[in-house]
């Protein structure tokens, strides 16, 4: 293994699996969040408007968690208000890690196997093919991509938002991240918010790990010359590319 260390630069979590592998296999890493997750304020129009979404659950026919951090916030939330879920309303999940959190709640949850992505929902499931006359509610951040909603009302579907939390830069630690970046090994990014916030890479030929073709397609038009494209998001897709990289 090399003497350079992986820097990976996602928000922190509170058991980071991915982490977790590359100190299992004694690959050394330098971890520095560049975001952080912060739940929307108690006094802001957009915990109002995810409260009323909330407390009408039951007029909505699908909710869709779009991360871990969407069930992490919003779950809670849910619980507090709903013991079950309504009856005709159901939970879809972005993919098996946002599900796992659901079982502390004893909600039964639908995701993708396959892609656990935005892509993932509108390729697999089949409740979301034809929507007719359907209203969905997605959970997610400020400031998320529009492709999943947007795809939706192209299917018939009366799409609300309710955002739950901000991403926001860590000006401190994207600067430290940065200043070390040539020294890595390899550079790890889980989105490409992050790969945006750090931005033209000093050297081009730094080994990047992203997981999906958007993020590699972004990369490339960045300068990045060197890219391994996991299969997916999953601790263990991401890991194996970084061991592809190194």
């Amino acid at each position: 293994m090399p003497n350079k260390s992986v820097l990976v630069v996602r928000p922190l979590r509170e058991e980071d699996a991915f982490l977790k592998l590359l100190d299992q296999a004694g690959i050394p890493f330098n971890y520095i969040p560049i975001m952080s997750i912060d739940p929307v304020a108690v006094d802001s129009d957009d915990f109002a408007r995810a409260t009323a979404c909330i407390d009408e659950l039951d007029r909505f026919d699908q909710v869709i968690f779009i991360s871990a951090n969407a069930a992490e916030i919003g779950l809670p939330m849910i619980a507090q208000r709903w013991p079950e879920i309504p009856k005709n309303t159901e939970f879809l999940a972005v993919g098996q890690q946002t599900a796992d959190i659901f079982s502390a709640y004893n909600y039964p949850v639908g995701y993708p196997q396959r892609q656990p992505n935005t892509e993932g929902l509108l390729q697999e499931l089949a409740q979301l093919q034809d929507l007719t006359a359907r209203s969905v509610l997605i959970l997610r951040g400020g400031s998320g991509r529009q492709t999943l909603g947007d795809e939706l009302v192209r299917r018939g579907a009366q799409v609300t938002y309710a955002e739950l939390y901000q991403r926001n830069i860590d000006s401190k630690h994207l600067i430290e991240a940065q200043n070390f970046a040539p020294q890595a090994s390899c550079l790890v990014v889980h989105s490409g918010e992050l790969l945006q916030a750090m931005g033209v890479p000093a050297d081009k030929h730094i080994p990047l790990v992203v997981p999906s073709d958007r993020i590699a397609h972004l990369a490339q038009e960045m300068g990045y010359q060197s890219v391994q494209v996991a299969q997916n998001a999953l601790p263990s897709s991401m890991y194996e590319a970084v061991v592809q990289a190194l």
